[in-house]
């Protein structure tokens, strides 16, 4: 009797598309704004702080720094959405604070940063935690190896739908899916420590496994250890319809697993994406599946060996095609036209891997059309080319499988284009304020609400300079509810300045200067602008 029946097949199917369905067509988040400003001084606490981006994400970590070092746990004040609102302590205290998040958006992939605000004044912020780069390096590691396991592994069980696996082949095959069958759990667990910038002690912890699993990783990761499954089962089984059903199921697996999280496949319109992440994925596995095998059957010449390598030779082109489909549409997708944004990150990692395919892909060309007619025909010399040039196919995919493990580092650049550009140098806001004695010619350079400099020149009625003892700047809003702000200037070669003055926010500001003339004079000068 055999494992499977028609019956299993439609609700295999109901399954996959219930899994495909259950992610959202969302992109890439990233932080579009926060209230208050990165670096507003404020004369009262606010009750919340706000973080804008441009798709839901969810709060992973969310921790109040103050002036002296001490850590607050914010994460039950946050309401997840586009729109964080982080609940603040009631008593918070004058100086700078750091407020740390890290959230998670539909791709799978954490973001973090901070946002710096003051109370009262501006004091020495205390430092934020990074990173862990050993978290870093064992994420990436980790998920290389899973993906050798995944494509040498779950591929080499998917190689019996076109012949059998020699002895050795399926026993590396084993080892491959046991070993994948141990890196899922374990990539979820260093994809949690990743998403909350724990270290790798932590991994104990049942914090970054709940956070792995609260991530689009977590699908991935459940749905790869079911085709290990099904992998093992596929290839320990003696019968053989039993291993091709079972090869060819945990093949379809692996590819929906990686179309479940990850860049690519969180880019809108997902009706496209999602199916060329599993295709382009299906394609893989049935091309460097079928390297090792090939390779270990060529050492001999014998039948099962001829007949492999012919099935393999006219059911590549196939898969070949659908990856290079796939694969530009994707690339397509995530680059957009040639740019700047070419030059990122992300970009390079592309670049590279470009490289790397098109080196494959001629030695792949070069293979069929030249080796593998005389390899059939009985050519030694043919079929040692050829099986040294499959090896040197698995070290080109080795190395391609290494960047693309590196690209949960980088966000792609159709992420980037969503974030906003940063605001160019604007013309300076002239003021001109004056009394019945004293005038003053106020320059005030900003693009936007946050830090300013504000540089002044002061003369008398006649426009000639004027000498003075201090200058004092408040600024105020008393229509957005803003306390005065008060500095006093500094003197300079063609005047005073303020350069630790901050905007908090955008609205109509007043600027009152106090001007200290002499020990029996004081010229009090104002005037209104606005703040983009």
């Amino acid at each position: 009797m055999h494992l499977f029946g028609r019956s299993w097949l439609p609700v295999l199917l109901i399954v996959l598309l219930a899994l495909v369905s259950a992610q959202p067509a969302l992109a890439h988040a990233q932080l579009l704004a926060t209230v208050p400003v990165d670096g507003a001084v404020l004369a009262a606490a606010p009750q919340q702080v706000r973080l804008q981006f441009n798709e839901p994400v969810s709060p992973l970590a969310m921790t109040l720094i103050g002036p002296d070092g001490t850590s607050t746990d914010l994460l039950d004040e946050t309401v997840g959405g586009e729109s964080l609102a982080i609940a603040l302590p009631e008593a918070v205290a004058s100086g700078t604070h750091v407020l740390s998040y890290r959230v998670v958006s539909t791709d799978g992939h954490p973001i973090g940063g901070a946002v710096v605000f003051s109370i009262g004044r501006a004091s020495q912020a205390a430092p934020t935690p990074g990173a862990d780069p050993g978290t870093s390096v064992a994420l990436w590691a980790g998920k290389a190896l899973l993906f050798v396991a995944l494509f040498f592994g779950v591929g080499g069980a998917a190689f019996q739908a076109l012949a059998p696996l020699p002895r050795v082949g399926r026993r590396i095959a084993l080892g491959l899916t046991a070993t994948g069958l141990l890196l899922a759990p374990m990539t979820l667990g260093l994809q949690g420590l990743d998403a909350l910038g724990l270290p790798l002690p932590a991994l104990f912890d049942p914090a970054p496994w709940n956070a792995g699993l609260a991530t689009s990783y977590g699908a991935t990761a459940i749905v790869a250890a079911v085709a290990f499954l099904a992998a093992l089962g596929g290839l320990a089984t003696p019968a053989a319809r039993d291993a091709i059903l079972l090869g060819l199921l945990a093949a379809g697996l692996a590819a929906l697993s990686l179309a479940l999280s990850g860049h690519a496949s969180a880019a809108a319109p997902q009706w496209l994406t999602r199916p060329a992440v599993f295709v382009h994925a299906g394609g893989v596995l049935l091309w460097i599946g079928a390297l090792l095998p090939l390779w270990l059957l060529l050492r001999d010449r014998s039948a099962a060996a001829d007949a492999a390598l012919a099935r393999f030779s006219r059911s590549i082109p196939y898969a070949v095609a659908a990856l290079l489909l796939s694969g530009v549409t994707l690339a397509t997708i995530q680059m957009g036209w040639p740019g700047p944004q070419w030059l990122t990150g992300y970009g390079v990692i592309l670049a590279a891997k470009l490289v790397l395919l098109a080196v494959l892909f001629g030695l792949a060309l070069w293979n069929r059309r030249s080796l593998t007619a005389p390899a059939l025909a009985g050519d030694s010399r043919a079929r040692r080319r050829l099986r040294r040039s499959i090896a040197a196919e698995a070290g080109l995919v080795l190395l391609i499988l290494g960047l693309v493990a590196g690209w949960r580092f980088t966000p792609p650049p159709r992420a980037l284009a969503l974030a906003p550009a940063p605001v160019a140098s604007a013309e300076p806001v002239l003021l001109h304020l004056m009394d019945a004695t004293t005038m003053a010619m106020a320059a005030i350079r900003l693009g936007k609400a946050g830090p300013v400099q504000l540089d002044l020149a002061i003369t008398d009625i006649e426009g000639v300079p004027k000498a003075v003892q201090a200058v004092a700047v408040t600024l105020a809003s008393p229509a957005l509810g803003i306390e005065p702000i008060r500095r006093d200037a500094v003197a300079t070669d063609t005047g005073w300045r303020v350069g630790d003055l901050t905007v908090p926010v955008a609205g109509t500001w007043r600027l009152e200067l106090d001007i200290r003339v002499s020990r029996f004079e004081l010229s009090k000068l104002e005037a209104e602008f606005s703040v983009p």
